[in-house]
């Protein structure tokens, strides 16, 4: 690689950097949001927040790295035609594409880290948050045992422990059960404990009386008991017989779906999934070339390329929503999802094109002027 192909790669390789760091933070903390409030509702610890930052991190790249690169670009690009430096090359009688050889080199850099963020890593990453998740969920224990709150399991369903020192030592249990209106029941124990069984958790209550209105009679029924079992297998889900999502297999799994049964409207998510997985990644490079080439379109001009920075963003943005628009057309439509690899290549090679037409001879009174070759 030439000296001043190097000097650019450092000059857009820097603002990228610092565009992936600030935009991940930012994104991240938005995704968090989603996961803090899982934990809230559940009665987990503050550190399970940290066991998912790993596989919420695929999720994130995916969408951080196109528009770091974006803004890479533009900002790197502005500078140098800014401070001029591009004007020397020019002057020396490179043409854009040949001037450009870094930019290049950094759009193919690009393409194959997100390759490897959502072909590889990305499924990974949503099949661990997935199974995360059921866990937290399923986890009766930690929504249940909580010191003087009111939890809700279920609609209908309340449950309260006055003191509870683990789940085999709960103080002052009661539980209303309102699911049916007809046939309510309230619970009050002295103690209590959570018990493991065949059929699935079993909240045991120990010397306390039952609470049913016949509604009927408006009377109301007592029934006292020295041990009574409230089964909760119901409220548990289990996480090996949850349905996968088509965000959790990789792209060979969806796009030849190994389920003979498999659901019309499944196989279109699929195909969509897969083949959106293979096309993400070319994005990468096309967004780089679109701006790189709206960056250079035209003179250089001494008041400031402004408009020409809002047109790339524009254009790299719009690329990347026709991508995922098209993503929504094959759901419907499984055997169109050709369209989907359209206009990261197609934009690729417009982008190519109006850079390699031409050099620079010569400044004007707008600057120079791109002349065919």
């Amino acid at each position: 690689m030439r000296l001043i192909d190097r000097y650019f790669l450092r000059q857009v390789l820097a603002p990228f950097v610092f565009f992936t760091l600030v935009l991940t933070a930012v994104m991240w903390l938005a995704q968090s949001l989603r996961v803090i409030d899982l934990i809230v509702n559940n009665g987990q610890s503050a550190s399970i927040l940290l066991i998912f930052a790993g596989p919420l991190l695929p999720l994130v790249l995916s969408i951080v790295f196109p528009l770091a690169a974006l803004g890479a670009t533009i900002f790197a690009l502005n500078r140098l035609m800014s401070d001029s430096e591009l004007v020397i090359v020019y002057s020396a009688g490179q043409g854009r594409l040949s001037s450009l050889r870094a930019v290049l080199v950094f759009g193919v850099f690009v393409t194959l880290i997100l390759a490897i963020v959502t072909v590889l890593l990305a499924p990974m990453g949503a099949r661990s948050m997935r199974e995360k998740t059921a866990e937290v969920r399923g986890d009766i224990a930690s929504a249940l045992i909580q010191d003087g709150r009111f939890m809700h399991p279920s609609d209908g369903l309340t449950v309260y422990i006055r003191e509870a020192n683990g789940p085999a030592d709960m103080r002052g249990v009661m539980v209303h059960d309102a699911r049916e209106p007809e046939a309510a029941v309230t619970f009050n124990a002295q103690r209590g404990s959570l018990e493991k069984t065949e059929s699935g958790p079993r909240l045991v209550m120990y010397e306390g009386i039952a609470q049913r209105i016949d509604p009927e009679s408006d009377s109301l029924s007592l029934l006292r008991f020295d041990k009574i079992g409230y089964d909760l297998s119901e409220f548990v889900s289990d996480p090996a017989t949850r349905k996968r999502k088509a965000s959790e297999f990789f792209f060979y799994d969806l796009i030849w779906p190994k389920d003979p049964d498999i659901s019309e409207r499944d196989y279109g998510r699929y195909i969509s999934e897969g083949h959106e997985q293979l096309s993400s990644p070319l994005y990468g490079f096309a967004i780089v070339v679109v701006a790189a080439a709206t960056m250079l379109w035209g003179s250089f001009s001494r008041r400031g390329y402004l408009g020409r920075m809002v047109a790339a963003t524009l254009l790299g943005v719009g690329l990347r929503v026709i991508g995922l628009a098209l993503q929504s057309v094959v759901k419907s439509s499984p055997e169109l999802w050709p369209i989907m690899y359209v206009p990261p290549i197609a934009a690729s090679v417009v982008a190519i094109w109006l850079l390699s037409r031409g050099r620079f001879r010569g400044a004007g009174a707008g600057g120079i002027q791109a002349v065919p070759a």
